[in-house]
């Protein structure tokens, strides 16, 4: 037996399989097997169809002739174009198929040069490949006078060597093909932002290898483009419409867009039913920031996010935004209100951009606006990063000042003691700093619920996820559809917390009564900060100030953090209201006891957990009225039932099919089945064939809304990268030279006075 060829395909190989069992066969069983081959060869001989062409063959279209002649061209061995036509008065008359190697390209001819000739071009052209050789092989039909078509010239000769290999064979021109069923799975995967390398190797898996499939990586990237281009100009106008769609089947789904004077979209916002109804469970704080663009049309991404009841992140709406200005803000901050039916949040947490601040107080006048101290301290290590380097200690002090003072009296004493023992008053960032401080340091916020958050990290959280989901091609319609994707990915992960806190205990650390009934009514993630708490509350030591009424603990050292300064805090205690107050603000900032406050009560005598002192958002009942609801996150009910069907149906026939692959004869009869089903259904699935993609076709009233201007760039679009906005974009520092200590443009190795020429 030969070599096996290693670009051999599917058919060859099942035929080198079948020759390797016929030789380990005894005589008797050979003949059996070959008679039952004569028996599948007159079957198959049986139908009349022809299997190659002839003159006077008929056929009722030029399509199905072009079709028939390409399976023949598939089967032989070559790839096939279409040529020329002609026409008459009424209508075309005739048309001619020909082989792909057929003629000669007159660039070709250009090209050539007389050998030791040299181009004179400056800019030299890319020369392809010689691939038409004068083939004279063609097929010709003609309109006859009842409108059938006749073949009326076939040339079957051939100059050229033919393609044998199946494999081969499947990767010319004309004999690529994408199947109904492929491109389905294309779309799909496409939508799940599934590159085309990708997929392509998804398919080939699915049908036994590479070999089998007549495409490419470069067919789907077309298949894919060409799906893009079926919104430019129709982008805004798509999305309008899939809203308003969506918005007849979820009631509560809800929607905004702003229009400049010319029709251009200017903003956009949209959040679903389940965001609007969480808001009213854990809307008291939000955290807002506009550090992502789609780059398509560089519109800042700007998503609310809040905290549930399992510390995840959830989404309150989001928008698209032509610009970060004030009016933009006050716009969507005026819409986000109305879609949550005008309930203001108790805080929110931003960062320092001026037109943020701006809207915020002017939309919500009564909220708690923060600033995020991530932002604050990393411009001050920018500012100040020769004061980290040369002062000793100052960078451990700057960050006790601001994250362990208590009280804003302790604050502004320990920053003040701070500068004075560096002698920084005349530090201007430093200043800056602190004549802001109301806008970022702890101490002015603890007694406020903060779901212990100081920073916009759950933003540039979420940010970093839709890196995952959008590119920089991506439009405003596939946005919103693969934020679709990513939301129900968010609400499946708290649906599998919630099941994971009804269906585990978790451990405790002690023995204390308040962990046991802390584990009963708290979510497992947030028992575990609980728990935490209740540990840490076995660290120090309480002193009695005023019985009943008043106590210090003090902790002088911690066995976990090094470097540790002694503290003392102060629990003042109610026994009658079962109040117990401590001036950390523990409770009041992240909605649970703190350890301190603890600590006295277990002192006191007091066990159990009051219940004022637990959060209806921390608890497993937390929500329950939102999920309750019928809401759904899918177009319509039919397009539901049509995916229910599509993958019960997958599931059957991949059952099927592995028990067809067991052997020969499971799998022609299989195979037989399925071909009469196929042609069996083939009437009922033209006439109720339902569309597999999201029609673009307007049933409403015209909408006269524009795209936005795409962004100019100059070379290929580079990822998505984070949008800064004005308030973090620093002017570049300009060096100075280590030897004259001067800014001139200048280093120490160029300096004129290293080089002797003075001040040159």
């Amino acid at each position: 037996m030969g070599v096996c060829d290693p670009y051999m395909g599917v058919e060859e190989l099942c035929h080198l399989e079948e020759l390797c069992r016929l030789e380990e066969l005894s005589p008797d069983e050979e003949e059996h097997c070959h008679d039952e081959e004569n028996f599948y060869d007159e079957e198959d001989q049986s139908h009349d169809e022809p299997t190659k062409p002839y003159l006077g063959m008929i056929f009722s279209s030029t399509e199905d002739a072009y079709n028939f002649y390409n399976a023949y061209a598939g089967r032989v061995g070559f790839s096939v174009r279409k040529s020329s036509k002609s026409s008459s008065r009424t209508g075309p008359s005739s048309q001619r198929f020909v082989c792909s190697k057929e003629g000669i390209c007159k660039k070709q001819k250009n090209f050539e040069m007389p050998i030791g000739s040299v181009s004179l071009d400056k800019s030299p052209q890319k020369i392809k490949s010689i691939t038409r050789v004068g083939c004279k092989a063609s097929l010709r039909v003609r309109r006859m006078k009842n409108g059938l078509w006749e073949v009326s010239v076939f040339v079957e000769e051939h100059c050229h060597e033919l393609i044998t290999s199946p494999s081969k064979m499947r990767g010319l021109r004309s004999q690529k093909r994408i199947s109904e069923e492929d491109e389905k799975m294309i779309c799909d995967l496409n939508a799940q932002n599934v590159e085309p390398s990708k997929i392509v190797e998804y398919i080939a898996s699915q049908s036994g290898g590479k070999g089998n499939i007549r495409f490419k990586k470069k067919d789907v990237s077309n298949r894919i483009s060409q799906e893009n281009r079926k919104l430019v100009g129709r982008d805004v106008e798509t999305t309008l419409i899939y809203f308003r769609k969506k918005q007849e089947v979820e009631k509560d789904f809800f929607y905004e867009v702003d229009i400049d004077d010319d029709g251009v979209v200017r903003n956009l916002f949209w959040v679903d039913g389940r965001g609007r109804r969480s808001y009213q469970e854990f809307g008291d704080v939000v955290t807002f920031d506009t550090t992502y663009n789609t780059n398509k049309y560089t519109m800042p991404f700007a998503p609310f996010i809040g905290v549930n009841h399992h510390r995840q992140s959830i989404l309150f709406g989001m928008a698209l935004l032509r610009c970060e200005e004030s009016k933009n803000f006050v716009w969507l901050f005026r819409t986000w209100l109305a879609a949550m039916h005008g309930k203001h949040p108790n805080s929110i947490i931003t960062d320092q951009d001026p037109a943020m601040r701006k809207a915020i107080q002017e939309v919500f006048p009564s909220t708690l606006h923060r600033c995020c101290q991530w932002h604050v301290m990393r411009k001050a290590r920018e500012h100040l990063g020769v004061l980290y380097g040369e002062k000793d200690g100052f960078k451990d002090e700057l960050a006790a000042v601001i994250n362990r003072s208590l009280t804003v009296d302790d604050f502004e004493d320990q920053w003040a003691a701070m500068v004075d023992k560096h002698k920084l008053g005349n530090v201007k960032h430093l200043k800056t700093m602190f004549a802001t401080r109301h806008e970022w340091v702890p101490a002015y916020f603890r007694g406020t619920f903060f779901a212990e958050m100081s920073t916009t990290q759950r933003s540039e959280s979420m940010n970093a996820i839709f890196k995952n989901w959008v590119k920089a091609h991506t439009s405003i319609f596939q946005f919103v559809k693969r934020t679709e994707n990513m939301i129900e990915s968010i609400y499946q992960r708290e649906s599998d917390e919630d099941l994971r806190s009804i269906n585990e205990i978790p451990h405790i650390k002690t023995r204390y009564v308040i962990e046991v009934e802390g584990r009963r009514v708290y979510t497992r993630c947030v028992f575990a900060v609980f728990r935490e708490l209740v540990l840490e509350s076995t660290i120090g030591s309480v002193k009695e100030v005023e019985k009943d009424a008043k106590y210090e603990v003090v902790i002088q050292f911690h066995p976990f953090i090094k470097n540790w300064i002694p503290e003392t805090y102060v629990v003042e205690v109610d026994i009658p209201t079962e109040m117990f107050s401590c001036n950390c603000k523990g409770f009041e900032f992240e909605g649970l006891l703190c350890s301190h406050a603890i600590k006295v009560m277990q002192h006191v005598g007091f066990l159990h957990l009051p219940d004022h002192y637990v959060l209806k958002r921390w608890t497993k009942d937390a929500n329950a009225v939102c999920k309750n609801r019928n809401w759904h996150t899918s177009l319509d009910e039919s397009q539901q039932l049509e995916e229910y069907r599509l993958a019960t149906l997958k599931s059957e026939f991949n059952k099927l099919a592995v028990i067809g692959s067991k052997s020969a004869e499971l799998f022609s009869r299989l195979k037989c089945r399925i071909d009469d089903l196929k042609g069996e259904f083939e009437d009922i699935i033209e006439s109720d064939k339902e569309s597999d993609s999201f029609s673009v076709e307007n049933p409403y009233t015209a909408l006269v809304v524009k795209d936005p201007y795409v962004s100019q760039c100059k070379g290929k679009r580079k990822n998505p990268t984070r949008f800064k906005p004005a308030a973090d974009v620093g002017v570049k520092k300009r060096r100075r030279c280590k030897i004259c200590k001067k800014i001139a443009g200048h280093n120490a190795r160029t300096c004129p006075m290293a080089l002797g020429n003075g001040d040159k």
